[in-house]
C-alpha cells in the first residue's frame, strides 16, 4: 500500500505555497534619514515609517500633485549594470507612486512630472520628490539557503519630501525602508526590490488618506 502523509491534500498544498512564495516587504529602520526644509523624520508611522509634518498642514487643501522623478543616490551604485538597474526600478517606483496617488482619490489630478511638465498655478497645489538611498540586491544564493534568517536580503530605503507647489515650502518628510528574503528559490532581487517600492507607494498613499481623516502623527501636532 502507498504511504500517504496524514495531512490533507489542500493543507499540504498550502505548506508547500507559503514555504516557496515571496512573503512580501517587511520594514527595517532607516539608515541616516534626510532632513528637509527644517524637517526631520523622526516619528514612527505604521504606514510610511519615519514622518514629520509641518504644523498647521491640511492636505484637504491640495487639488493636485506633481510627482517628480525619484533618483537613485545609493552609493554603492556604479558601474553600468547598476545604472541600468536604478534606473529601471526608479521610473517603476515613480509609476506606482502616481498610481497609488490616483487610486486615493485625494486630488483632483495627479501628474507624472516625467511625462507632463507641471507649472504652478493659483490653484494649491504639492509637489512629490525624494530619492532611493538605497538599493541593495543582495545574494539570491544567500537568500535561498539562509533567507528565513535574514540572509542575503535585498535592502530598499526612499527618502520623500512633499513641498508645496507655489512656495516651495517642505510640510511632510518621510523615511522608509524594506528588506525582503522570502521567494521561489530565494526570489530576484529584481522582484523582491519592485514589491518592496510597490509596497511604499502603496502606503505612502495610505498615510496621506490618514491623514485627510485628521490622524497626523501625535507628535507632529
Amino acid at each position: 500500500m502507498r504511504n500517504r502523509s496524514s495531512l490533507p491534500d489542500w493543507l499540504l498544498f498550502g505548506i508547500v505555497f507559503l514555504a516557496f512564495a515571496g512573503c512580501g516587504s517587511t520594514r527595517s529602520t532607516p539608515d541616516n534619514p534626510v532632513s528637509a526644509g527644517g524637517l526631520t523624520p523622526s516619528i514612527s508611522d505604521k504606514d510610511a515609517g519615519l514622518v514629520a509634518v509641518a504644523p498647521g498642514f491640511d492636505i484637504g487643501k491640495y487639488k493636485i500633485i506633481a510627482v517628480e522623478k525619484v533618483p537613485v543616490t545609493d552609493p554603492d551604485t556604479k558601474d553600468e549594470g547598476d545604472l541600468r538597474f536604478a534606473a529601471k526600478i526608479s521610473l517603476a517606483f515613480q509609476l506606482e507612486l502616481v498610481r497609488r496617488l490616483r487610486e486615493s482619490g485625494l486630488f483632483q489630478q495627479v501628474v507624472n512630472a516625467s511625462e507632463a511638465e507641471y507649472k504652478p498655478t493659483d490653484v494649491p497645489a504639492l509637489r512629490l520628490r525624494g530619492a532611493i538611498t538605497r538599493l541593495g540586491r543582495g545574494s539570491q544564493a544567500a537568500r535561498y539557503f539562509g533567507g528565513l534568517y535574514g540572509a542575503g536580503a535585498t535592502r530598499a530605503q526612499a527618502d520623500m519630501q512633499f513641498t508645496e507647489g507655489a512656495s516651495d515650502r517642505v510640510v511632510i518628510v518621510t523615511a522608509d525602508r524594506r528588506r525582503a528574503t522570502m521567494g521561489l528559490f530565494g526570489g530576484s532581487d529584481e522582484e523582491h526590490l519592485q514589491e518592496s517600492f510597490d509596497d511604499m507607494a502603496r502606503d505612502l498613499a495610505r498615510f496621506l488618506v490618514r491623514l485627510s481623516k485628521g490622524e497626523i502623527p501625535k507628535d507632529a501636532r
